[in-house]
């Protein structure tokens, strides 16, 4: 039932599947309402920590911040049974290690505006 998506394309700004076309399984309706917002909720968290990384300041804390985000945000996916966001996760943390400090923000921002048209995308057809 499920074609796996290749993410890969979060590394070097190449095209990523059409969020519009993610998978959510038929029976989370009752968890979808409360994963929508904790996943609004944290991409906003990673907005604010990713804009403060670009500044340069507090580098390491807004490394760990984003890290823990990324997690969270796979973890929920994950135990709802959105595969596709907990694979796009996965493929983000591993770019955030490989790439230079000075791409990672943008990538992140690709990350967090993807995740954001999923997210809407499912809450209109719930």
């Amino acid at each position: 039932m499920s074609d796996k998506k290749n993410f890969s394309g979060i590394r070097n700004n190449s095209p990523l599947p059409d969020p519009n076309t993610i998978n959510i399984p038929d029976d989370i309706d009752s968890l979808l309402e409360e994963y929508i917002e904790s996943a609004s909720a944290m991409l906003e968290e990673l907005e604010g920590a990713t804009l403060e990384y670009e500044t340069g300041k507090n580098r390491p804390e807004n490394a760990a911040t984003i890290k823990r985000i990324l997690h969270k945000i796979k973890g929920e996916s994950g135990m709802v049974g959105i595969e596709d966001v907990a694979e796009f996760c996965h493929q983000t943390e591993s770019a955030f290690e490989e790439l230079a400090e000075e791409e990672r923000p943008d990538m992140l921002l690709r990350f967090k505006d993807w995740i954001s048209t999923a997210i809407n995308s499912f809450a209109s057809s719930s």
